[in-house]
This record gives C-alpha cells, structure tokens and sequence, in this order.
C-alpha cells in the first residue's frame, strides 16, 4: 500500500519540473504585442517605448504596479541629461510627472493600466533646449501580464536551456530523496512471523505515506512562483541573433557613452616597441676608477630616491693594492722622507751664510725642497689616503650598488643619478625604411597612459637585426620610471580615409578578431567586425566594418561584450 504514496510524491516532484520548464520555453507572440521582431526588446521585457530626435532620446518602461518609468539621454551619445524637466500627454491627457533623482522620471495616468495602444508626448527642457518627442506605447492585455502558456511549446528549444536542466536536476534530486524516505524497508526475518495486520493497522502504516505526499505537494507548490520568476525581467542579455539587451538603467550604471561615426582622414601609424630611458645629458653613472674599499661619508650612503646635487659628495674609496706593492710605496715615501730632512738643513745653512753664497744656490734647494714634499703627498694616499666619490649631474637616485667595507674593481657602477622631470624613450624598428620619414609619435604605457614624443633621432648602425629610434618626453607623467616598457606609435606622411574612434571602443570577439558595438536602438546593441589601425595611444582608424552615421559605444564597450 506504501508504493501508490512514493510514486505519488515523484509525480508531483516532476510535474514541478515540467511547470518550471514552461517557464523557460519561448513566450508566444500575443495581440497587439509582436516578439518576433530582431529590433525588439527580450520577450520577457516589460511594456517599453523609444524615441529620440536629433537633440534627445527618450525610453520609457512600464512599471508592475502602473507606473511609467522616463529615461532621459543626449542624442547620440548616450549621455543622461541631468536637470532637466519632462511633461507628458498619453493620448492628449496630461500625465503627472515627477523626478526621482537618478536621471530618470516617473509618469502616472490611468490610461497607463489599461490594455491598447497609447499614443505618448514627451515635451523635454533642458536649460535653453526643447523638443517634443512622440512615441507608442503598447500595453498588453492583463492576462499577458502573468506568466505567459505557450500554445506550442519549442521543447528543443526547452532542452537547450541550461537554466530548465538545472532546475529540473535538483527538483528531480529533491523527488528522489523525499520518495527515498517515504519507500517501504525490508524488516529482518523473525523467528516467529507476525500475524495478520488489521484494519487499523493499515490506516495508521499509511498516515507517515500521506504526510510525507503533502510535504511534497506543498513544496511544489512553494517551488513553482519562485522558478517562475527565476529571471529578473529587464536583465541584459544577449539575443539569439547575437545582439545584446542592455536595459537603460543598467546603461546609466556602467557609464555607456556613444558617438556618431563620421569619416575623416588620418596618418598612417607603425608600431614599435619600447622602453623609457634616461636623458642622457640630464643622467649620471658613477663608477670606481681603480680597484678600492668604499667608504660611507659622514653623513651616510645616499639612498633611492634621494635628491643629490652637482659635485655632492656619495661616498669615499681607498684604493686597494697588494703588500708587496704597498711595501714599495712605503720604503718610496721613507726615502723622500729622508731627502726631506738633508734638503732642509741645507737649506738652513745656504739661508745663514746668504752674503756669502750665491742666490741660485738658495733658491735650488727650496725648489728642490718643495718637489719632494710634493712626491710625499704623492704617495702618501696609496697608503692611508682615501678619494671622495662625487656626483657627476644633479637629480635622484635611482640605483645603489654600494655597501660599507665593500671591495669594488675598477669601472664597476656603484651609483645611477637620474632627473625624473628630463626622460626618453627609446624604441626599435626591424623595418628601417618604414621610419624613413616621421611627422609625430605617441605612446602609450601597458596601463594605457598616453606619452606625447618628440623625435630626437635615428640610428645608423643596426643593434640586434633593429634601428634603434629616440624620442623625447614632452611632459613626463608622474610615476614613470627608467626601463618602463611602452607601445610607441609612429605617425609616417601616408594618410588614410576611415572613421576614428577611441582605443576603448575596439574590443575582441569571443572568436578573436576585434568588434565594436553599434546602438540601433537605445537599448540594442549589435556587434560589428571591424578591421581597424593604431593611430596612437588613444585612438584607432577603422577601415571596414563600419558607415557613417552609425552609433558606436565609445565607453563600457568592454562591460557589453561581457553579457551573455
């Protein structure tokens, strides 16, 4: 008697599952409401119009509870007009308006809850500026308003619905563990059968059954409202024929700006890559000139980062040389030592008896006297002297190479000087007749800073199979550093017709090529293969793919292409 409860329970867990499938099959087309347009909003959309005119653009959503909801743009760049005053006629009866303080409006008029068509005048000031703009409105019939039976449900369009599979696995899941409860279990064998159940034996075995049947009856129930509405109504998506649905809410969330195309001429660009390098008359290296022992100064080691001057003293070396050598030096300053000493007491006695001596005589021995002083401070550094460190350019430091005690060869760095504000860029072209003539460059950090460059000059010899080019930071940005690499963008003479648009408004396709979205309508979007070319850091030309007049997303392009 238990199985007709537990297949019970299986039966109300799947006609659950087939409720909540209905939901995600195809809405049919009802009066006076056509879903089969490519230009139209999603099927489960609510009630919305759009018009626009040269100044404005105007989308207007139908709200559950009657209310109509205004969203007031520039024409075409999609930008939302704040401050501005909107009044509306639904079929020549003026409607209340208000605004709500997030670029939009909110309309109220009795004819808004009634099924028809109603014919919308949108009168909008904006400062000096007004227009009128006229719209339909279509307004389904009540019984459009709920969930909507399909008469022919698509079930291959049903199957290829991962939402309805997944929905149906866990209420499938949720049948089968509540039917596992509910199933009969085997009692072990007894040595003494049982006898006979009576009447009401059997009434009270199949109360847990129809307990267990209610459980399920009532979470199906519970179920069924919240597959339903499983999918927010107006959430972006992207239609089966590849264009994308972006509520115009969510447009003023992500910050979507739009142009116009419009055809134009531009240089052709190359691109070649780079990095930042010091200025080399704004730039110092200091390195040892012998083998020698770094010293700290007495006010300690410069550090990264620091501001040094011109002639500042860095550092101190003493020269490191061998004993035997330093023994040669020594018993070479002891002898001028000693000479020293019989040079002056000869000098001494010429000095005493100078009346009677020749005046060449004393002024020899002072000459000679001051030469070995001179071969004395000559040697002496070899053997307790040190050599100050200074530094050749005035800017920061950028490299430290030195530590106290440190033995260094001769020629190795122990600082780099660089001024921040003085700084190059240096790049390659493997192509050197494709940089023959240079009117401009630009380039572009891989943060997508733009840097404006002056051409300084080109290579004559080869390095590494490429040309080596520099150019000139005309205003260095704050934060660059030496060794940066960056895109550089070289404008040659060639010109070339096509529509310029910002660099953010290309992006890739799920395929590869790059796309960019137009906006046929206020809240479609369509991708366009485009073929396009580097102008510099901030702009492209696109040679194919688009015409004039069209709307391209210039801003956000990239959060568009993210919908699925």
């Amino acid at each position: 008697m238990r199985r007709p409860f537990h297949m019970l329970a299986m039966l109300l867990a799947s006609l659950t599952v087939l409720a909540a499938t209905g939901r995600f099959a195809p809405v049919a087309a009802h009066e006076g409401h056509d879903h089969g347009a490519a230009s139209s909003p999603p099927a489960a959309a609510a009630p919305r119009t759009e018009t626009h005119s040269d100044l404005f653009e105007v989308v207007a959503i139908l709200a559950p509870d009657g209310r109509l909801r205004i969203h007031l743009d520039r024409f075409p760049t999609a930008e939302p007009v704040p401050g501005a005053t909107i009044a509306l006629t639904v079929d020549g009866d003026p409607a209340d308006v208000a605004a709500d303080g997030s670029y939009s409006h909110v309309a109220r008029h009795p004819a808004l809850t009634q099924a028809g068509r109603r014919n919308l005048l949108f009168t909008v000031t904006a400062g000096a500026e007004m227009d009128l703009l006229p719209a339909t409105l279509e307004l389904p019939a009540p019984a459009a308003a709920g969930v909507a039976t399909p008469a022919a449900p698509e079930w291959r369009a049903v199957a290829r619905n991962p939402l309805a599979w997944t929905a149906g696995l866990l209420l499938l899941l949720l049948g089968a563990a509540i039917g596992r409860v509910t199933a009969p279990r085997q009692l072990p064998p007894q040595a003494v059968s049982n006898p006979l159940p009576g009447a009401g034996d059997i009434v009270r075995s199949l109360r847990p059954d129809r307990a267990a049947a209610r459980t399920t009856a009532l979470a199906a129930l519970l179920l069924l409202p919240v597959l339903a509405q499983a999918q927010p109504i107006d959430a972006p998506r992207r239609q089966p024929d590849g264009s994308v649905f972006v509520p115009k809410p969510t447009q003023h969330l992500l910050g979507l700006r739009a142009v116009a195309a419009e055809r134009s001429e531009a240089a052709v660009s190359l691109q070649l890559v780079g990095q930042v390098i010091a200025d080399p008359n704004a730039s110092g290296r200091v390195q040892s000139a012998e083998a020698s022992r770094i010293e700290a100064p007495e006010d300690g080691f410069p550090v990264i980062g620091q501001q040094v001057a011109r002639g500042q003293r860095l550092a101190y070396a003493v020269p490191v040389i061998a004993a035997q050598d330093r023994a040669g030096v020594r018993a070479s300053i002891a002898d001028i030592e000693a000479q020293i000493v019989i040079t002056e007491a000869r000098l001494r006695r010429l000095t005493a008896i100078a009346s009677t001596v020749a005046a060449r005589e004393i002024s020899d021995a002072r000459a000679e006297l001051e030469g070995l002083r001179q071969r004395r401070a000559a040697n002496l550094p070899a053997v307790v002297g040190r050599e100050p460190i200074l530094a050749p350019a005035s800017g920061v430091i950028s490299v430290v190479r030195v530590a106290a005690g440190q033995v260094v060869d001769a020629r190795e760095p122990l600082f780099d000087i660089v001024d921040p504000a003085r700084l190059w860029v240096e790049a390659i072209a493997f192509d050197p007749a494709a940089v023959t003539e240079i009117a401009g460059a630009t380039a572009v950090t891989a943060s997508g800073q733009a840097l404006r460059l002056a051409f300084v000059g080109r290579g004559l010899a080869l390095r590494q199979q490429a040309l080596p080019l520099q150019f000139r930071l005309e205003e260095v940005p704050a934060g660059l550093v030496v060794g940066q690499p960056v895109t550089v963008s070289v404008q040659t003479p060639r010109r070339l017709a096509g529509i310029v648009l910002p660099a953010e408004a290309v992006v890739r396709s799920a395929e590869g090529p790059p796309i960019v979205f137009e906006m046929p309508g206020a809240e479609r979007f369509v991708p366009r293969p485009v073929r396009v070319q580097p102008l510099d850091g901030r702009r492209v030309l696109v040679t194919a793919g688009l015409e004039p007049g069209m709307r391209v997303v210039t801003e956000a392009a990239g959060l568009v292409s993210q919908v699925r």
